[in-house]
């Protein structure tokens, strides 16, 4: 059993470190022999791992995305939060994630973009990445209505419309390349503000 445990704790180390070369040079820059020298391994076995460029970084991404998602879980099973704390937390957690993250973002873009170009559906991709995050506003809402702390509202469209404040942040990282998002945090918390029954909207 200790084979697969040492090629999964490779696969992961490998992951990190071409994170960490695709944020300071760029996906385009980026070669797999350059992804070999930063892991201090050969070309030969970093294809035991990957076959190409393009793999090692959506799964990199992946790994990203799995740990914002456990950051989230931890939020979301924590007891001591009603429901509306579990979701403005959320969004915090979510927020201050893309915050410390903008130049991933920036590369990320690059990435998706010549995805298009082979025709690949980048709409899909994206879709499938978050569709666990879409789940669990939606679930955050539906026990938001049912303890009576939201407004009963069509779940999807509320759903949609947090989501599409994520959508926002990022565009604001990756277009007009704001790194804080302070201004997005509290338009999340006015929008919930929004869901919520009987709250103050100043």
């Amino acid at each position: 059993m200790a084979v697969p445990v040492e090629h999964d704790k490779r696969k992961h180390e490998i992951l990190d470190k071409a994170l960490s070369l695709f944020i300071e040079e760029g996906y385009e820059d980026v070669t797999f022999q350059k992804i070999a020298d930063r892991c201090g391994i050969t070309r030969t076995t970093l294809y035991i791992y990957f076959k190409n460029k393009r793999e090692i970084f959506s799964w990199s991404i992946k790994q990203l995305t799995n740990d914002m998602e456990k950051e989230l879980l931890i939020v979301v099973q924590d007891k001591s939060l009603n429901t509306e704390e579990c979701l403005r937390k959320l969004f915090d957690v979510m927020l201050t994630f893309c915050e410390n993250r903008a130049k991933l973002f920036q590369v990320l873009l690059s990435y998706l973009l010549q995805l298009q170009k082979t025709q690949v559906s980048v709409n899909d991709r994206v879709r499938r990445r978050f569709l666990r995050l879409h789940h669990l506003i939606t679930g955050i809402i539906i026990k938001g209505q049912k303890t009576g702390e939201f407004k009963v509202l069509p779940i999807k469209k509320v759903d949609d419309m947090l989501y599409m404040i994520l959508e926002n942040a990022v565009f604001h990282i990756v277009v007009l390349g704001q790194t804080n998002l302070d201004e997005m945090k509290k338009i999340a918390g006015f929008t919930i503000n929004l869901i919520c029954k009987e709250k103050n909207m100043e």
